[in-house]
């Protein structure tokens, strides 16, 4: 072979190497950086997952509350649910009639129940 054939050669695989070092570089980079987005996104589907069974348990709890309050009709805690934005409703529906019989559905934060 020639010099000028063998200095081509040389200078073309040296240029192919260093790509591929640089290239190696980026995908380390663009795999940590997918591990942490990978990280936060698991991280925010376990905050909703934890957010959907507080939600159930404190419907429940107000539930709970309202119950006591039609029970006991004690003020402290009615009051208190209304502090937060929850009217405690008697549905005054005939007896074994459906609850949509009884008009229109309470307005949101409206706790109704049967007496």
């Amino acid at each position: 072979m020639r010099l000028l054939d063998r200095s081509i050669l040389f200078w073309a695989s040296t240029i192919l190497a260093s790509l591929s070092l640089v290239l190696v570089v980026a995908n380390s980079v663009l795999i940590l950086s997918n591990q942490s987005v990978r990280a936060e996104v698991d991280q925010r589907q376990q905050f909703l997952n934890q957010s959907i069974q507080l939600s159930r348990l404190n419907q429940e709890l107000v539930n709970a509350l309202a119950a006591v309050v039609l029970k006991n009709n004690n003020t402290a805690i009615r009051d208190l649910l209304a502090s937060n934005g929850i009217t405690v409703l008697v549905n005054q529906s005939p007896a074994g009639a459906p609850p949509s019989a009884a008009g229109t559905p309470p307005a949101s934060g409206t706790i109704p129940l049967k007496k």
